[in-house]
């Protein structure tokens, strides 16, 4: 009768515990769109907040009231903006989001898809003193992995350079400045299209079906979601020369062949480029080819007198300077 006593007990703190952890996680959240909201210069409606929510009015309404009564937000007919405290607590989210983004795209193998998602749990859990720890052990840095600010501990934000890659001219050669990640279908599409923050493209067509771009030789279609996730500056043009001229990478040397590494590809991050970095394809390293399978994928790579074998794939990620007299020769 004890035990069955005691577990009823504990069954109705749970049932308390995570509806009282549930609430906060809701009202972080919507902190959180009210302040990405008046980031963009617009003012949270009831309607928009319940939809970013996925909740009926009557609930985001007691949400509201909540934030009111926190001193976190007030009601302006309509909207709902945030007070100092208010903005303060959302940058303290908006921090810890991008503090975790950036560490799962830097320290972890998740596909860049999953960032969002996971970093949207870790924040509502992380405590302080491990919020500083992710600080330190990446840095200090200022943007997380899709361009966007990452606040400081004080509350201080940076700006994001740039502006929407569909107000750009054809002819333009860009660089990818920020990547939205919401919807997170438009982002899959910018994923799946191999884009990441700092790529350089040229801008080829522009209309309502959408964005085509020029990517290392590829022309690439983007949807109009996904071009609206983009933002870009214009580089110089005295880059642009530098621009047109395709990087070569380890997959494109040929068996015989001798070249130089001379840097890791800035998408290929976290687990994925510490590894080769690991096997050796560090800047100044001599590498030739030496081995392939019968289809040439994969090949086997002499590195410091050890042969390393990498797919194409991986072999993509590693930029090279190709000596052109061992390249005319092999193709001969």
């Amino acid at each position: 009768m004890v035990w069955q006593a005691i577990s009823r007990w504990i069954g109705r703190w749970l049932r308390v515990g995570c509806h009282i952890f549930r609430r906060r996680i809701i009202l972080e959240d919507a902190l959180k769109f009210l302040f990405e909201q008046e980031e963009s210069g617009r003012r949270g409606s009831y309607h928009d907040l319940a939809r970013s929510l996925n909740m009926p009015l009557r609930c985001t309404d007691r949400i509201v009231m909540g934030l009111v009564q926190m001193g976190f937000a007030q009601r302006i007919g309509e909207t709902i903006v945030l007070s100092e405290p208010g903005r303060q607590e959302a940058l303290r989210i908006v921090r810890l989001h991008r503090l975790w983004e950036k560490y799962l795209a830097e320290e972890t193998g998740l596909d860049p898809a999953d960032w969002h998602a996971k970093a949207h749990v870790l924040e509502h859990i992380t405590p302080p003193e491990m919020a500083e720890g992710l600080v330190a052990q990446l840095g200090n840095p200022r943007f997380d992995p899709h361009g966007d600010p990452i606040p400081t501990e004080t509350g201080e934000i940076k700006a994001v350079p740039g502006k929407p890659i569909a107000t750009m001219r054809p002819g333009d050669v860009v660089e990818i400045t920020h990547m939205e990640d919401e919807p997170a279908s438009s982002f899959r599409e910018l994923v799946d299209r191999g884009l990441h923050l700092g790529d350089r493209v040229q801008i080829q067509k522009v209309s309502a079906d959408g964005v085509t771009i020029q990517r290392q030789g590829e022309e690439v279609v983007l949807s109009p979601q996904a071009a609206a996730n983009l933002q870009a500056k214009v580089i110089p043009k005295q880059e642009v020369e530098l621009w047109k001229e395709k990087r070569a990478t380890l997959a494109d040397v040929v068996l015989q062949e001798e070249c130089v590494v001379i840097g890791i590809a800035p998408s290929c991050r976290g687990l994925a480029r510490r590894r080769l970095l690991d096997l050796g394809f560090v800047p100044g390293t001599k590498v030739r080819a030496e081995l392939s399978s019968m289809g040439g994928d994969p090949m086997a790579f002499r590195v410091r007198n050890t042969l390393i074998a990498l797919r194409k794939a991986q072999a993509a990620f590693i930029l090279v300077k190709r000596d052109t007299l061992t390249s005319a020769i092999t193709k001969v």
